[in-house]
């Protein structure tokens, strides 16, 4: 079939009809009897309002009405008129698919409402004849690389819908602003209300918004719990309620503090910061929540670099290379202490990797998210940025009040996603050092480039 779209029988129970549903690239599935015939259509956007109403989840599909009943013989779908009128019924009701019938009202293909008019030279609304995407909550999605995962997700036929405190403003967004399968929430993440709400029709929720590293968390303590943990926690309960299966949660490699061996996803947690802590006890309540139903995926980063339209200056990598054009120096404290690098880029095509992974392969599970090749010591960063850029000179100071030191195994995410690197450190540093030299950051000192200045951020 040109669209297989999935049939489930009427006794199929409204559990396993969502699972099927969420497995296929499209947004409601066809109902048929014992016998293999057509009954109707039903939208998982339907079926999770029938739970969240109080219906019991291994209640039979066929047991409620269902959203059409629409669907096309071959002497139909010659007839111009049919057609039309069928065209017509499915843009009022947005439905996106019809089946073509075999006497019996078996299911022997499936047609768009595109391809109807197309047959008949009939117009049809665009957004109705749209191939139906999944729709992708993004909180945080106007921070440093929750803006750089929305536009990647728009541009692979996603809807998205993010929802942001706009702490530093929309401009990070202004690209992608007039796109149609972009909408925009205004809200803070620790108000529960706008939190629920924004889970309308949702397939897929991806937590980046967080009170992000150790300055930021040791100056606003409690926002830090707030938001970190117990909004962490609100909104995961919400999804497990709402029967959204695939939620995404951003944690951080520094919740491993220190250690001398590379450290896989089973290593013990040595968390030298409130940040790293709370990031733990956030994991630990979200994957308590998990089963065979609900199946969330903890992304532990390591830290991000790389030029974004929400810029940040305080990151390793993004702090060398400014310095080295505001100053003509690279600072080192310490020099010695190992990080996990990864570009920002590479992390927003992770999360795409995860949504559209089958849920068995990543739901309920822990993945390191970098790259064995981007374990690097600070020194050995500052010289590499300082060659790209020309010769920077480096300045070293043997003090360092930052008590992570840490190398990570990525076995785990190469091995299931197939992950590899595009972003390197050395390229990274010479596109910003670009976008400060040609004036699109004009006054890198800004607080807005810094989280520590604001009540909240995004990893």
């Amino acid at each position: 079939m040109k669209y297989p779209v999935v049939c489930v029988g009427r006794d199929s129970s409204i559990r396993k009809t969502i699972q099927e549903i969420e497995r296929s690239p499209f947004d409601a599935a066809f109902v048929v009897d014992e016998a293999g015939s057509y009954l109707g259509g039903v939208a998982i956007m339907d079926l999770r309002r029938l739970l969240i109403s109080g219906v019991q989840e291994m209640e039979a599909v066929g047991g409620y009405p269902l959203k059409h009943e629409f669907g096309l013989t071959e002497e139909n779908l010659r007839n111009r008129a049919e057609a039309g009128r069928l065209v017509s019924d499915m843009e009022l009701y947005g439905v996106h698919f019809v089946p073509l019938l075999a006497p019996g009202g078996k299911v022997k293909d499936v047609l768009s409402i595109e391809d109807l008019g197309r047959m008949h030279g009939l117009e049809t609304n665009n957004a109705a004849a749209a191939k139906p995407a999944g729709r992708v909550l993004v909180v945080g999605g106007a921070g440093y690389l929750g803006c750089v995962l929305a536009e990647k997700l728009l541009g692979r036929g996603f809807r998205v819908r993010v929802l942001d405190s706009f702490i530093y403003g929309r401009r990070a967004i202004d690209s992608v602003a007039g796109n149609g399968n972009l909408e925009i929430v205004e809200g803070d993440l620790r108000n529960i209300h706008t939190c629920v709400q924004s889970l309308e029709d949702t397939d897929a929720v991806v937590l980046l918004a967080a009170i992000v590293g150790d300055p930021a968390s040791k100056i606003r303590p409690t926002e830090t719990i707030e938001t970190n943990v117990l909004a962490a926690q609100a909104l995961a309960s919400a999804c497990k309620l709402h029967h959204i299966h695939r939620f995404l949660y951003a944690s951080t490699c520094s919740v491993y503090g220190v250690g001398a061996e590379e450290l896989d996803e089973r290593a013990a947690l040595y968390p030298v910061s409130l940040y790293a802590r709370t990031k733990i006890e956030s994991e630990k309540i979200i994957l308590g929540m998990g089963d065979d139903y609900f199946s969330p995926t903890i992304l532990r980063m390591g830290t991000l670099y790389g030029y974004s339209p929400r810029m940040r200056f305080d990151l390793v990598v993004n702090t060398m290379s400014m310095k080295s054009f505001t100053e003509g120096e690279i600072q080192v404290f310490g020099g010695k202490q190992w990080r996990p690098l990864l570009g920002v880029e590479d992390a927003a095509d992770v999360y795409i990797r995860c949504i559209e992974a089958d849920l068995a392969d990543v739901g309920n599970q822990v993945f390191n998210v970098g790259s064995d090749a981007q374990n690097y010591q600070i020194d050995e960063v500052a010289r590499i940025i300082g060659r790209a850029l020309g010769d920077i000179p480096i300045a070293r100071d043997g003090s360092n009040l930052d008590a992570r030191d840490y190398r990570v195994n990525f076995n785990k995410l190469t091995e299931v996603l197939q992950f590899k690197p595009g972003q390197r450190i050395d390229a990274s540093a010479r596109q910003i050092f670009d976008k400060l030299k040609s004036g699109v950051i004009r006054n890198p000192a800004q607080k807005i480039y810094y989280n520590h200045y604001f009540d909240s951020a995004e990893e």
